[in-house]
């Protein structure tokens, strides 16, 4: 069965100018010219812009469908290469996608709260927002120590009430108050907090922070920048 360009580009969902596009460039070979000097193609052509239409939604761009098409043998390792390393660019464009969707995010935040958006703003928020994920990194490891510790002082409760046996109780529990020292301790030194009034970071004392009245994101401290006392942004130490 032969086609037009026009019945192609159709099949396809492209356009006549793709078609004549490809054509020209040596990509599509017409099998035929009609009597009025239109140029025909067969299955092999339908086939060939099918491909071609695949790999250009895939992301690959002209040179390298050329390499492919053009590859007499087996052009399963071509494919590989070039899909691993348009994959890569992906990843790195998507990175990058995320990063400003964060970055529109907190600039909306800081709009919504009255805040000022400065010539620093940008650079401030990438910092903030790489100190979260070292933030959250801290977090993770003070879950699993604590569920740990958690588990370990149950296990020495239950062997005490149920088997009588002390002497793990009694070892163990000053190991898990020393866990609880070295939690607090990752804690206090991945955290900071911003002044609620002056946007000022500041580090507390231990013991005014331990003490402090809190939330999950905010703690009740004296800001030494302004000395407004008030429940202030949890944030990464630097």
């Amino acid at each position: 069965m032969s086609y037009t360009t026009g019945e192609l580009a159709k099949l396809c969902g492209v356009t006549v100018r793709t078609v004549q596009f490809y054509d020209n460039q040596g990509l599509l070979k017409p099998e035929a010219l009609s009597e009025g000097g239109r140029r025909l193609y067969g299955e092999a052509g339908l086939k060939a812009l099918q491909i071609i239409c695949m790999y250009k939604s895939l992301g690959l761009n002209l040179s390298e469908i050329k390499s492919i098409l053009s590859n007499e043998g087996d052009c399963r390792e071509v494919l590989i290469k070039l899909l691993t390393d348009r994959e890569r660019i992906l990843e790195g464009e998507l990175a990058e996608k995320r990063r400003q969707r964060d970055c529109i995010k907190a600039v909306k935040q800081q709009l919504a709260a009255g805040l000022a958006i400065s010539s620093n703003t940008f650079i401030d928020i990438q910092t903030d927002m790489d100190g979260k994920k070292r933030l959250k990194t801290a977090y993770a490891i003070m879950t699993v120590l604590a569920v740990a510790g958690f588990l370990a002082e149950t296990a020495f409760v239950v062997l005490w009430a149920v088997k009588g046996w002390w002497l793990p109780f009694a070892i163990g529990m000053p190991c898990v108050l020393l866990l609880t020292v070295v939690l607090w301790a990752i804690y206090y030194k991945n955290t900071a907090y911003i002044c609620r009034d002056c946007g000022k970071k500041f580090k507390p004392k231990p013991l005014a922070m331990f003490f402090a009245p809190h939330t999950p994101k905010t703690r009740k401290l004296v800001c030494p920048h302004c000395g407004s006392k008030k429940f202030h942004f949890e944030t990464y130490s630097d």
